[in-house]
């Protein structure tokens, strides 16, 4: 058999013109592999680059989303600066209404001390709920969003509410002030004002009788046992606390101005001891002494008078 030649290339190397030539004899086999071997390369170096282009893609995207999601939180970084800013405002306001609100519980307290019932049973305040924001991020990167929350809105209207009350409160303050002090004028007239029996026991002797050839009886008498508490019937300063004659010890009280624009008086006589003494300040229903039988007296008993702008008046006039 004839055997098959293997073709071959032969390749002429020269370096310079003086030089001599060299011959390079490559067969077909290993122009081919050179061949394969290149495609290859240029095949990975094409997946290289494509790759690189694609990283490089996701790598701008994913600096696209990042520079998004940057925004959304200096977003709600300022959003929330705004909603603390506002709640600042809004517990700012709370206390000046507060403050105003502390009136209306005084003189409520007034009412109800006065007359034991009306009024609110507890203290009248003003509670500010919970106005943190809580603000989630919207889940699509690619999404920017604008937006004003929930909460910044309640607070917005929480806060016109205020300024609509802040409004009209200055007047409804000056409103309140003149009724708180018409009430503590009252409550003061009402404490000044002998308006209460002065102890127990059953009265032997009324206003104006005329006793052993006397002028009118200036007050009431009022039997009961020797010991026997006696109240101040208002609030006033002693005036005289000692022995006055045929009163035995006795206690004298200015009440000072009451109702009807009148000032007033009272005498307790004939007491068998004495609490108080000149100058000092007695609160109604105080048990300024005894009941006694000291003086001008045919038994224990009280001598009770009220002054009206120094006239004695009849006492059952003022009793309860």
């Amino acid at each position: 058999m004839e055997e098959k030649k293997t073709k071959s290339f032969t390749l002429l190397v020269l370096s310079d013109a003086k030089s001599r030539i060299r011959k390079v004899k490559v067969t077909h086999n290993v122009l081919r592999l050179l061949f394969i071997v290149f495609i290859i390369i240029l095949a990975s170096a094409v997946i290289l680059v494509s790759d690189l282009f694609l990283t490089r893609q996701k790598l701008n995207e994913k600096i696209a989303e990042l520079e998004r999601v940057e925004y959304k939180v200096n977003y709600k970084e300022i959003e929330l600066a705004n909603l603390e800013m506002k709640t600042r405002e809004i517990e700012t306001k709370t206390k000046i209404l507060e403050s105003y609100l502390k009136e209306v519980e005084d003189l409520d307290r007034m009412v109800r001390n006065i007359t034991g019932k009306g009024g609110y049973a507890e203290e009248v305040a003003i509670y500010v709920s919970d106005l943190s924001s809580d603000i989630e991020l919207e889940e699509d990167p690619n999404e920017i969003y604008y937006y004003i929350s929930d909460q910044e809105q309640e607070l917005d209207d929480i806060d016109a509410l205020l300024d609509d009350l802040l409004s009209k409160a200055p007047e409804l303050s000056e409103i309140l002030s003149r009724d708180k002090q018409d009430m503590e004028d009252h409550i003061y007239m009402m404490e000044h004002t002998p308006d209460m029996k002065p102890t127990h026991g059953i009265f032997t002797s009324l206003f104006g009788e005329r006793r052993w050839g006397y002028g009118g009886h200036k007050g009431v008498d009022i039997a009961n046992d020797v010991g026997t508490n006696i109240h101040a019937t208002a609030s006033g300063v002693v005036i005289y606390a000692g022995w006055h004659g045929s009163y035995g010890r006795k206690v004298i009280i200015y009440h000072g101005p009451g109702f009807n624009d009148a000032t007033y008086s009272t005498v307790y006589a004939h007491l068998s001891k004495i609490y108080f003494k000149v100058g000092d300040e007695v609160t109604k229903d105080d048990v300024i002494g005894t009941m006694g039988n000291t003086g001008n007296s045919t038994g224990s008993h009280l001598h009770y008078e009220v002054l009206v702008n120094g006239v004695p008046k009849n006492p059952m006039d003022f009793f309860k």
